[in-house]
């Protein structure tokens, strides 16, 4: 039975164990009586008495010594624990509606009070009891978890995870592993599931694709990398869009930009706009080759298929009124002639009565100085070469006229609605710019399908969408998403190392904060970095530990001993302090965390790691 935490006494959890001795000098009493009863001539009764007496004062003693026990005994941590697919299936059975987070318990004012004392007495590194013997092998100090000797199943509402969340912790402190542990979750709830994975963990995507065939829905796996495209379904970042002006929007925040206004950015845009109004009015959808062909190689023929196209549409019988202009056309060879004399004929027939703003942007940019306009692309030409070159081409512009291309062809909103699980490797390793732009453009196609969702209810089932490094791929469409995903129905799952990153990546502290205000769980594993440490225990509310202040004094009155006087007096005292502190973070071992959870519920716990049988994968799946 364990002793209720008083606040106005003072016990220490990890004092001498002095009721151990008690019981022990009681057990000897009635040892002693017993053995008189036994063996002397004395009368009976009396020893009766004493064997009762000694009997119920070690009852009294019992459950405070086995209190200390267990919590010295704790100390030495718990091991890592391993959890398979059915017990994972059959935890979701018992507790529907509510998202498992492992093993731990809610951190609350004796716990900050026992780590005060812990680290007081310097007990953890004088006593050799309280360390396992893999200790020095171990990262970490098991000794947090251990100083709540009972530990139960964490549970949260899935609605509190619809206020998405943020994982925090260094380089192998478990991250991924927690990312496994919830995505299997995810896909066991029969759910869509999109794991971006900037570095390209082959655990992350193998653990996935084996939750599926353990499942026996093996078809639901879609698998995307960019450093294996000929095993990869093709994908188009550009596919959905509500505005045709998204698509500039989306490929012009790409220029890199050091300024507040960048006309090289804003005339990048422009022309990407342009282009892309222009595939409109001829019913094509804009894709990355076709953009980068009427930058590189002239607009021309996208000029008079469009004037041509928009004519037919405005004015049936334009061509009888043409006449004149389209009878010269019959001589001329060049498309760039042919442009000019449509231009004549939108000019001087259609404009007057039918005047179209899209259409006659595109003709500004076609009439532009060459020169002039290749100057003004320069930066964003490098952009489009690198998203349209080698494999990519047909990777992020499929084509589905292509018979010889036999690979499938897929989209955002195609996952989410099938509810698959699409493990996409941005490959930033080895090419972080192409991979962090891909990672951006797909976060753009993403928004805009949650904004189809959110204004259209096209579909109300939940998508989970996590992020790995997420600092590598955020941008403003990831903002948006973090504002408004959740009336999309969006769970976005974010892991960094540190805080820093979202602002190193945004250039601006204010937007990094922007991204945490958003956020309404936080997850910490093991952090390092000071900043962030703050972070975490800073949102965290304060608490009132019990401290012990000695004193003592002596006076002399004179030189005469008789009228020499002293005193020494202790004094319970309640200071101000932090509920965890924020050194403590940097010492967590792997796979255990801090949790700050919607509502303010403070937990600590430890991740089970998820076992999965090998299975025989998706055919043509990189190794």
């Amino acid at each position: 039975m364990s002793k209720r935490f008083d606040p106005r006494t003072y016990d220490p959890a990890f004092r001498p164990n002095y009721e151990q001795w008690a019981l022990a000098g009681w057990g000897l009493a009635a040892i002693a009586a017993a053995f008189f009863q036994r063996y002397s001539a004395l009368p009976k009764h009396p020893f009766y008495w004493m064997l009762g007496l000694c009997g119920v004062m070690a009852l009294r003693w019992l459950p405070g010594m086995l209190r200390i026990r267990r919590l010295r005994r704790s100390l030495r941590g718990r091991p890592i624990t391993t959890v398979t697919l059915a017990q994972l299936q059959k935890e979701q059975s018992r507790c529907a509606d509510t998202l498992w987070l492992g093993y731990g318990f809610i951190w609350k004012r004796r716990h900050a009070q026992r780590v005060f004392e812990l680290l007081k007495s310097e007990v953890i590194s004088t006593d050799k009891r309280f360390s396992r013997s893999d200790a020095r092998a171990a990262i970490g100090q098991r000794w947090i978890h251990g100083v709540e000797h009972r530990e139960f199943r964490q549970y949260q509402p899935l609605t509190h995870a619809e206020g998405h969340t943020l994982i925090l912790g260094t380089t192998g402190a478990g991250k991924t592993r927690l990312f496994d542990f919830l995505i299997a979750q995810a896909i066991a709830r029969d759910e869509a599931v999109i794991i971006l994975d900037p570095k390209g963990d082959h655990a992350l995507k193998d653990n996935a694709e084996r939750v599926c065939h353990a499942l026996g829905q093996p078809e639901r796996f879609v698998y995307f990398h960019l450093a294996f495209p000929q095993h990869s379904v093709r994908l188009d970042p550009l596919r959905h869009f509500s505005q045709v002006t998204e698509i500039a929007s989306r490929l012009a925040a790409l220029i890199p930009s050091e300024t507040g206004y960048d006309p090289f950015k804003s005339f990048g845009w422009q022309a990407l706009n342009n282009i892309a109004q222009g595939l409109a009015l001829i019913e094509k959808r804009p894709n990355l080759v076709q953009l980068r062909r009427f930058l590189e190689g002239g607009s021309e023929g996208l000029v008079a298929q469009a004037i041509q196209a928009y004519c037919t549409r405005v004015c049936p019988n334009w061509q009888a009124k043409a006449q004149p202009q389209l009878h010269r056309l019959q001589g001329k060879s060049s498309t760039r002639e042919q442009a000019l004399a449509l231009m004549d004929v939108y000019t001087k027939h259609i404009q007057p009565d039918h005047p179209n703003p899209n259409l006659e942007g595109l003709l500004s940019m076609f009439r532009h100085d060459s020169t002039h306009f290749s100057k003004m692309v320069a930066s964003l030409l490098p952009i489009m070469n690198m998203l349209t070159s080698g494999d990519l081409s047909a990777l992020l512009s499929p084509n589905p006229n292509d018979a010889t291309d036999r690979r499938p062809i897929t989209d955002t909103a195609k996952i989410l609605h099938n509810r698959q699980v699409a493990y996409i490797g941005l490959n930033i390793l080895s090419d972080p710019i192409v991979g962090s732009a891909m990672g951006s453009l797909l976060l753009s196609d993403l928004a805009a399908v949650a904004g189809d969702r959110y204004n259209y209810g096209v579909d109300n089932q939940p998508v989970n969408l996590f992020i790995d490094e997420a600092a590598e791929v955020i941008n403003e469409p990831f903002i948006q998403l973090l504002n408004k995903g959740r009336g999309a129905g969006l769970r976005l799952w974010l892991a960094i190392q540190t805080l820093s990153d979202f602002a190193a990546r945004l250039g601006d502290t204010s937007k990094a904060f922007q991204v945490l205000g958003n956020v309404n769980n936080l997850i910490a594993m093991r952090v390092l970095d000071r900043d962030t440490q703050e972070y975490v225990t800073r949102n965290l509310l304060k608490t009132r530990l019990n401290t012990i202040t000695c004193s003592q004094s002596q006076t002399v009155q004179g030189e005469t001993p008789l009228l020499a006087s002293a005193n020494q007096g202790e004094r319970l005292v309640e200071e101000e302090a932090d509920l965890f502190p924020a050194p403590l973070l940097g010492l967590l071992p792997n796979f255990e965390y801090l949790a700050k959870l919607a509502g303010g519920t403070v937990v600590k716990g430890r991740v089970p790691v998820l076992t999965l049988p090998r299975a025989q994968t998706a055919k043509g799946s990189a190794r």
